[in-house]
């Protein structure tokens, strides 16, 4: 069986950036991702709560760009969770403009047997303030 998780709106703040200010001052991110995950078993199950902690210390690295920080995902995530087929995460800059929010997502794999995973990028819904 497949399942997927979601972890929604994980806030906090970290060092990311490139821009001389974003070195030395923390700015709010907020991270949403979607996983699925196979199993075979009722026992086996992917414990969400050790994910949302790799997701949130992974940024004690202090990564320079958000892309930075979306390779190390791909990289690290079919590692230390190698029941996890697919994954799609977006992060955003909640505060680095006034009138608007800066997010970057990816996808991994980015193609599952030959399909690519388009109908799965429409999974991020916002909310537009006003």
């Amino acid at each position: 069986m497949y399942y997927e998780i979601s972890l929604e709106n994980l806030c906090f703040e970290t060092i990311i950036g490139i821009l001389p200010y974003e070195r030395t001052n923390k700015q709010k991110i907020q991270i949403d991702s979607h996983f699925t995950y196979g199993t075979n078993s009722k026992n086996d199950f992917l414990d969400y709560c050790l994910l949302k902690n790799f997701l949130q210390d992974s940024f004690k690295q202090n990564f320079n760009l958000l892309e930075d920080a979306l390779r190390y995902f791909v990289e690290e995530i079919p590692k230390r969770f190698p029941q996890i087929t697919y994954f799609c995460i977006k992060i955003t800059k909640l505060e680095i403009f006034n009138n608007c929010k800066v997010s970057m997502q990816i996808q991994y794999p980015k193609e599952q047997n030959g399909i690519k995973n388009q109908s799965r990028s429409s999974t991020f819904h916002t909310t537009q303030s006003r």
